[in-house]
């Protein structure tokens, strides 16, 4: 019996040739997109679920009070491991997490900068990273030992045992050998932590000094802590304050200074600004693309559900015929089911193979390491996607159809409407209003973005090359910044000398959010001032083109002006100031300094933010000499700043590599580009808008060919009545416009109302930015005329058709 049903329904959709190529093209488009969004939402929900013992892990959370309200940060101090580790009888073993890297080496041929992680020896016990070569409780505890996944082994030692091998890093003043005596593999693209490089936490030594080790107040890296029971998390976080009232003793004031334990298993998922040392993903995104996913599905079961709708009036008399051989309603409901279901697993298997080739475009959309893999998470997935459609695209019409009353039908009184348009109306002007709400949305972006781009961010950014220059790791903080701009110096003196570059200055921050450092002090009336830091030397302001609209520039000369300060216009206005030209910031705890120029406002942050105080200091001792709060968010290593004269990006990027291996032969030469760092702020909402851009083309595309069918059945099922309109003289163009009116009316529904729908669901889109830019009026306009003129051209192309046709035709059989 079964066998028969998969005949007839084969048979049926072999029948109707466009109907069912119609069908498997959307649902095909549908389920390729939902299948890569579905797994995607599937594999950033994995993230650090291959910890066994995540349940039991815990990120320190630092909350601490100032001016603006409470300061949050996953940085902590390095005494707060092995306190919590003394003071809490519920944590089972601690480790750190503090990033770094150095220049390293195995020979003369092999110099590379190398990332690191200092972790405690704990580390590999807690967390479940697989090592291939070692032993998990003795790899981490020798100082001068390092642990390396696969892929760095293969970068150092080829197909060599790497174990027992010793690479050279610079640590302090010295290169210090370290023993490979662990093999990892490959970190998993589903964890949040990722290195290549571990070494014991001992090697901090080198570059965070013994005071700043024993402070609650100097922050490095971060604290991760196993307990013996999750449940333990309550008692931990309740004994925390009666800890930090010991550790800070009279310094202590209740709720301004405490930590919460945050599990490992929410830190991807994390909707904050600030996030620590790990990537993550905001949660709304996972909910926009599942939104995305569903209303392409949608929009490809309502073309499925129309259609089948709309061919009832010529398959009624089959179903008319087989209840009156004794067919049962429920017989008739599996035969139409059995239809939808094979379009669907036909559309499904199509999926799959669209999926893999748009896999590798989606990876690099969203920078992911996504594979397709089939595990019982994913077909649990498809089976749903399967049920799903098949349900919401073949119940109604099976239903429908199998109720058809059989003497009605045979009788041939049964109306063309069957009462079911109102329905089909409605199914179409909603597969419009989904179709255009993703264009609108699409357009509200795009324009937005075109904004960002094209802000004038106070500053240049064509043809301007960042190089790194490697720190002076040392534990002193401004001997570490003073030996590394010490060092940069001498590279770009260098490069000024070459006709090739228009100037050069050098950096300690770059541009986007957090980017600057974060520096306070205390007013005369006892208020904290904040305000962001830069460190620069040599010819910043001018490489960068910063306008000057008070004083004067620094002196290009790395002695001079060790006491000056440049402030932009925000800081000034904070102030209060009106001259500010020989005003000294009202704090007696600085060194003695003077303001001797003021900066055009530039954006500092990304333009999510406003822009705040700024100070530009060539010496950090004047400067760090008055603040109470500083916060490094960004790395310590200077950049020199490199503007070229011509246009060739790759001579002059070749002529800097050439002048850098002669300076500094042991050191790798490492650069980026600073348009490059500055549109890497906007990544993500960039990505999102592809791929909204991506989901309205295809659902225009599905909504298209649905609406190509629909207009070819209704006018199919009005051909007589088109005959007989012909006869008493209607004209080509009145029969065309009496049908185009139908659906340029369901058009304009769903236009009008997706219109003001986009604007409320992108509010809160493009309230993060600083900068906003809404799109004209005249844009949603010729957005509507866009609607209009794509209806009008799918329904005229057939019913121009139907108008050419001859009555006598049409008319013969009456």
């Amino acid at each position: 019996m079964f066998k028969n049903y998969f005949k007839i329904a084969i048979r049926n959709l072999s029948k109707h040739k466009l109907h069912t190529s119609i069908n498997l093209i959307g649902l095909t488009l549908g389920l390729g997109i939902s299948i890569l969004i579905l797994f995607f939402i599937q594999f950033e929900q994995s993230f650090d679920k291959f910890h066994t013992q995540s349940d039991r892990i815990f990120r320190l959370e630092s909350h601490e009070k100032n001016e603006d309200g409470m300061s949050v940060s996953y940085a902590t101090p390095v005494i707060a491991a092995p306190t919590f580790l003394e003071e809490f009888p519920q944590v089972d073993k601690v480790t750190r997490m503090i990033g770094g890297g150095a220049q390293t080496y195995l020979d003369e041929s092999t110099i590379q900068f190398q990332s690191f992680l200092m972790v405690s020896p704990e580390f590999l016990e807690i967390f479940d990273f697989k090592l291939v070569k070692g032993d998990a409780k003795q790899v981490l505890k020798d100082k001068f030992g390092a642990v390396i996944t696969q892929k760095t082994a293969k970068k150092y030692f080829g197909d060599t045992n790497p174990m027992g091998q010793n690479i050279r890093m610079l640590m302090g003043d010295d290169f210090e050998e370290y023993r490979i005596v662990g093999l990892l593999e490959d970190i998993p693209a589903n964890s949040s932590i990722q290195f290549e490089v571990l070494i014991n936490d001992q090697n901090m030594d080198y570059s965070i000094s013994k005071n700043s080790q024993e402070s609650w107040y100097n922050v490095y890296g971060e604290t991760y802590l196993m307990l013996n029971d999750p449940d333990a998390k309550i008692a931990v976080e309740a004994g925390v304050e009666a800890m930090m009232k010991k550790a800070l003793g009279e310094n202590y004031v209740s709720g301004d200074y405490y930590f919460i334990l945050d599990p490992i298993s929410d830190m991807h998922l994390l909707d904050k600004d600030n996030t620590g040392m790990i990537e993550t993903t905001k949660p709304q995104l996972l909910w926009i693309l599942a939104g995305i996913a569903f209303m392409i599905l949608i929009i490809a079961s309502i073309n499925f559900t129309t259609m089948a709708i709309g061919r009832s009036i010529s398959r009624a008399k089959e179903v008319g015929v087989r209840k009156t051989m004794g067919a049962a309603f429920g017989q008739l409901v599996f035969q139409f089911l059995t239809e939808a279901l094979l379009i669907t697993l036909f559309s499904l298997t199509l999926g799959l193979i669209l999926a893999e080739i748009l896999l590798p475009i989606f990876n690099s959309l969203f920078e992911k390491e996504l594979q397709l893999v089939y595990g019982f998470g994913q077909v649990m997935i498809l089976l749903g996607l399967v049920i799903g459609i098949t349900s919401i695209a073949g119940a109604y019409p099976a239903l429908f159809m199998s109720s058809l009353r059989p003497i009605k039908v045979l009788k041939g009184n049964l109306s063309v409407k069957f009462g079911k348009q109102g329905l089909r109306k409605g199914l179409v002007a909603f597969q419009f209003f989904i179709s255009f709400l993703l264009v609108a949305s699409t357009l509200i972006m795009v324009n937005q973005m075109n904004a960002i781009k094209n802000h004038d961010l106070g500053f240049d950014q064509e043809m301007v090359i960042l190089v790194e220059v490697p720190d002076a790791p040392s534990t002193s903080f401004v001997k570490s910044i003073t030996e590394s701009f010490a060092k940069a110096e001498t590279y770009r003196q260098a490069l000024a000398g070459r006709s090739e570059v228009n100037a050069a200055g050098i950096t300690i921050s770059t541009y986007g959010d957090r980017a600057f450092w974060d520096g306070g002090f205390s007013l005369e009336d006892g208020k904290q001032f904040n305000f962001r830091i830069n460190f620069i030397g040599g010819d910043y302001l001018k490489t960068m083109g910063m306008e000057i609209i008070e004083g004067r520039d620094f002196n290009p000369e790395a002695s001079a002006d060790s006491s000056a300060f440049i402030i932009n216009e925000t800081f000034a206005k904070a102030m209060n100031w009106d001259d500010p030209l020989g005003e000294t910031i009202p704090n007696n705890r600085f060194n003695a300094h003077q303001i001797v120029g003021v900066v055009k406002d530039f954006h500092h942050n990304s333009l999510y933010g406003q822009i705040e105080p700024v100070i530009l200091a060539k010496s950090p001792s004047t400067l760090l000499s008055g603040v109470n709060m500083l916060m490094i968010s960004s790395a310590t290593n200077p950049k020199i700043v490199v503007k070229g004269n011509g246009s060739d990006i790759k001579q002059f990027q070749s002529i800097l590599k050439e002048e850098w291996e002669r300076i500094y032969p042991m050191d790798a030469f490492n650069f980026s580009f600073l348009d490059e760092t500055v549109a890497e702020q906007y990544k993500a909402d960039e990505r999102l808008g592809k791929m909204i851009t991506l989901a309205a083309s295809i659902a225009i595309m599905i909504a298209a060919m649905g609406l190509f069918a629909m207009a070819a059945l209704a006018i199919t099922g009005r051909t007589k009545e088109i005959g007989i309109r012909k006869v008493l003289g209607a004209s080509s163009w009145s029969i065309s416009w009496m049908i185009n009116r139908e659906f340029l009316m369901i058009t304009l529904i769903g236009v009008f109302v997706a219109l003001p729908l986009s604007f409320y669901l992108m509010q809160g889109w493009i309230n993060q930015f600083a900068v906003k830019n809404w799109p004209s009026w005249i844009n949603f306009c010729l957005l509507v005329i866009g609607g209009i003129l794509f209806t009008a051209l799918i329904v005229s192309s057939q019913s121009y058709r139907a108008t050419q046709l001859n009555p006598v035709k049409t008319l013969k059989d009456e």
